[in-house]
């Protein structure tokens, strides 16, 4: 017999019909608010498309924050999904971009 952890988090409350997308009123993760902002075609499922994701999140011409947030998603994603593998990747580029907001913090 398989047990789950119990999560303390909320319970995902869906948009309603009119509200606005950024409203603090619901919190859907599964829509995209900002398509705008969207770095397209991440994937995760094996190592060479989490390779090949790292450097289209490199040539986005995002800025740096953005690249960060968006690997670190990625990242959590693989996790989750057990593919340790291409989650090693994002955690290799996120590391990446650690030392170089380091440096960009000290001058």
């Amino acid at each position: 017999m398989q047990t789950f952890k119990q999560f303390s988090e909320a319970p995902r409350i869906p948009r309603k019909k009119g509200q606005p997308a950024g409203s603090d009123k619901h919190s859907d993760l599964y829509t995209d608010e900002n398509p705008k902002g969207t770095i397209h075609g991440l994937k995760f499922a094996t190592v060479k498309d989490a390779e090949a994701s790292v450097r289209k999140i490199e040539n986005s011409g995002k800025k740096h924050a953005h690249k960060i947030q968006a690997a670190i998603a990625m990242e959590q994603r693989a996790r989750v999904m057990g593919k340790k593998g291409a989650a090693a990747v994002y955690r290799a580029y996120i590391n990446k971009m650690k030392e170089i907001t380091k440096k960009r913090n000290k001058k």
